[in-house]
C-alpha cells in the first residue's frame, strides 16, 4: 500500500488511528489528566480523559532513546478517548527517569512489559481485553514480541518495525531477556560507508541466524498495523515491514494486517503525533 506523507506531521498518526480502529472515542475528550506510576517497580505516566472508562487502552513504548515515550502522542490519543501507559523500560542517556533500575536496553527482562500490561489492565478507565500496543523502532520489536507471547493482547501497531531480535545497544549481549535467559539475537557489524550493511547482511545471510532471532509475529492474537517509510536512513524498516506482512499471510493470519509505506519519511515518521485509532487495530 503506498501512502504519500501528509505535509501536516500531525496528520500521520491521525491516519494511522483510523485505519487501526474504524470506532473512534470521542475526539473532543475533556481534560487530560497524567498520573506518574511508581507502582511494583513500573515507572511510566499514564493519560487519561476525564470521566474514561472501559475504553480501548493503549501501551506506549518509545525506542532506543530510552526514557519516557513522547507526552505529546500520549496526550492526544488520550484526548481521542484512549487512555495511555505512557512505559519508560530503560533509561536515556541523560540517566532519566532515575528511578528506573533498568540503565540500558541490554538484557531487559520482557516481564517488566507484563508486569505493565497487569496493570494497565486493572484500571478502571481500560477495557481489560482491548489493549493495543504501540511501540516505534526497537519499541515496535518489543511490541511485536510483547503481542507474540501475550494473547491478552488485542493488537499491535508497529512503527518502523523491525522483524527480528536486534542485539543490545553497543552490542555484545541480548536486548531482551525472559525467565531470566537471554533470547537469541541477530546482531551485524556497523559500517560508517554503508550503515545499513549491519542489517541487510543477516537479513541477507544464513537462514539459521535469521531463523533464531526471527520474532513469532504469527502468535499475535489481534490485528497488526505496520507503518515505515521506504526512505528511513537508520533501518531498512519498510523491507522489514514486508517480511512480517509475507510471514503472518504464509502462516494464515486470520487477523488483520495493514503494511502502509511512506515514500519520503524519516525512521521515526515525524514522531508519534495523534496516533492511530486503537480501534481498529485491536479484536472484536
Amino acid at each position: 500500500m503506498e501512502w504519500r506523507m501528509p505535509t501536516n506531521r500531525r496528520k500521520v498518526l491521525a491516519i494511522a488511528l483510523v485505519l487501526v480502529f474504524a470506532a473512534s472515542h470521542d475526539a473532543q475528550a475533556q481534560d487530560v489528566q497524567r498520573v506518574d506510576v511508581r507502582e511494583a517497580g513500573l515507572v511510566g505516566h499514564f493519560y487519561a480523559a476525564s470521566g474514561a472508562s472501559g475504553r480501548t487502552g493503549v501501551l506506549m513504548l518509545g525506542g532506543s532513546e530510552g526514557g519516557y515515550p513522547d507526552e505529546a502522542a500520549a496526550r492526544d490519543l488520550a484526548r481521542a478517548g484512549y487512555p495511555v501507559l505512557a512505559l519508560a523500560y530503560f533509561r536515556d542517556r541523560g540517566g532519566d527517569p532515575p528511578e528506573l533500575e533498568q540503565k540500558q536496553l541490554r538484557k531487559v527482562p520482557l516481564e517488566y512489559i507484563f508486569k505493565a500490561l497487569d496493570w494497565l489492565e486493572a484500571r478502571p478507565e481500560v477495557r481489560a481485553d482491548r489493549i493495543a500496543l504501540m511501540g516505534e523502532s526497537r519499541g515496535a520489536e518489543l511490541a511485536l514480541m510483547i503481542g507474540s507471547l501475550r494473547p491478552d493482547v488485542a493488537g499491535v501497531i508497529a512503527y518502523s518495525p523491525q522483524e527480528l531480535r536486534w542485539g543490545a545497544v553497543g552490542g555484545g549481549d541480548a536486548a531482551w531477556t525472559l525467565h531470566g535467559t537471554p533470547l537469541p539475537y541477530a546482531e551485524g557489524v556497523y559500517n560508517r560507508a554503508t550503515p545499513m550493511s549491519q542489517f541487510t547482511d543477516i537479513l541477507d545471510g544464513p537462514a539459521d541466524v535469521h531463523n533464531a532471532a526471527a520474532i513469532e509475529v504469527e502468535h499475535v492474537h489481534g490485528p497488526v498495523l505496520l507503518i515505515s517509510s521506504r526512505a528511513d536512513a537508520l533501518s531498512p524498516s519498510a523491507r522489514m515491514a514486508n517480511d512480517i506482512e509475507a510471514r503472518l499471510r504464509a502462516n494464515g493470519f486470520s487477523y488483520r494486517v495493514e503494511n502502509v509505506q511512506y515514500e519520503n519519511a524519516s525512521h521515526l515518521l515525524m514522531g508519534f503525533g495523534p496516533a492511530p485509532n486503537p480501534e481498529d487495530y485491536t479484536r472484536r
